[in-house]
């Protein structure tokens, strides 16, 4: 799945068009599926098939879409907003899988693919890119917005009233309370291409949206 930091930026390119949205629904929306709370035992409830609306073991945003997105289904713009929010991160997380399934075959994988070791070396990566990215963008959503945030109601049914608060607040404490050190070198995932997979999806999104909202997003 795509960190959160991915989301943000990807929700901030997509606010840049003037996509017809209430700005901090459309935010929520894109962490919603991570709203799940991780147990004692080291699993979210909501589960992810759940939340990520999967079908035999794979997201389905299309499956979200058709429930939530359709024509027939009659809207607030906030709940719109929200639903919208969280469509896209099912489909950059699609999008995620493929790309980091595709990096595998890298020479650089060949030492760490099915070892204890490679879930902690890779995400080290992907999340040190986070910390790094919010270090040197201080008017990126996450600081001006995500965490001020200090109440927000639930649109979805499987999530208990509150629970979403809880997590924003819980991302929000983990982006303040880590970092990755100066020196720190990018071998599994490097800088541009967290950009490249950034602008990659956010025009993915706009296509999709163009296509199936009737949008005109350039």
């Amino acid at each position: 799945m795509a960190t959160w930091v991915t989301h943000f930026r990807i929700t901030e390119e997509l606010l840049k068009t003037e996509l017809p949205v209430s700005k901090i629904e459309f935010l929520v929306g894109n962490i919603g599926p991570d709203c799940g709370l991780i147990g004692e035992d080291g699993k979210p409830t909501p589960p992810k098939k759940t939340t990520h609306f999967e079908i035999e073991g794979k997201i389905n945003s299309d499956s979200f879409y058709q429930q939530y997105l359709c024509d027939e289904k009659e809207s607030s713009l906030i709940e719109i907003s929200y639903y919208l929010g969280y469509y896209i991160h099912l489909v950059t997380d699609e999008k995620w899988i493929a790309f980091t399934d595709q990096k595998k075959k890298e020479k650089v994988f060949e030492q760490i693919l099915n070892t204890p070791e490679y879930t902690p070396l890779v995400k080290r990566d992907w999340y040190g890119l986070d910390f790094l990215y919010l270090k040197n963008h201080k008017d990126n959503i996450f600081w001006t917005e995500f965490q001020h945030i200090n109440s927000f109601q639930e649109y979805l049914d499987f999530f208990p009233q509150g629970q979403t608060l809880k997590q924003i607040r819980n991302i929000t404490n983990f982006y303040h309370t880590n970092t990755i050190s100066d020196d720190h070198e990018f071998i599994y995932l490097k800088p541009n291409e967290g950009d490249e997979f950034v602008e990659d999806t956010v025009q993915t999104v706009k296509e999709l949206l163009n296509q199936r909202m009737r949008t005109q997003l350039a």
